[in-house]
Formats: C-alpha cells, structure tokens, sequence
C-alpha cells in the first residue's frame, strides 16, 4: 500500500530526534493498518462471493460472513484512526 505524503524537509529539519522517530513510526503503523485492512476486506469479499453462489448456505457461514465482514470494518476504523493521528 502506498504510505502517506511525507513532510516537507523544511519542517523536518526542524523536528527533534524524538518528533522524527514518532514520525516514522507513525509513517510505518498507517501502512500497516491500511494493509491489514485491504487484506480483511478482501477476504470478507472473497468468501462474500462463494456464499453468493451456494443456493442454501447454513448458519455457521453465515456466521462466518458477517465475523469476516465485522473484521472488514474493524481493521477499518484502526486504519481511519492511525491515519488521523498522522494527520494531527
């Protein structure tokens, strides 16, 4: 997953080593989240679609869909989170 825009050297120059090490970190955490979260979704939608195709699905794969889909949008809100704190 492509990480956020860096900041300009103008302003990283004038950071100290503490600021730039939570920089990366938080640099490093965002594409993470934001991988966990394309993976979870993709998962969701993947067996979203196999479900699809069987005419009487029981209940435990309907359970198992809507724990992958709930999954999905965990990994979501961390994702949105992080980014937010990288924002800020």
């Amino acid at each position: 997953m492509k990480g956020p825009k860096p900041l300009p050297k103008k302003i990283t120059t004038k950071m100290s080593k503490t600021e730039i090490t939570k920089y990366e970190k938080l640099q490093k955490e965002w594409i993470k989240t934001g991988e966990d979260m394309v993976k979870a979704q993709a998962d969701s939608v993947d067996y979203g679609r196999t479900l699809d195709k069987i005419k009487n699905p029981t209940a435990a794969q309907k359970k198992k869909d809507q724990k992958l889909i709930n999954a999905g949008f965990r990994a979501e809100y961390f994702a949105f989170k992080k980014a937010d704190e990288y924002d800020a």
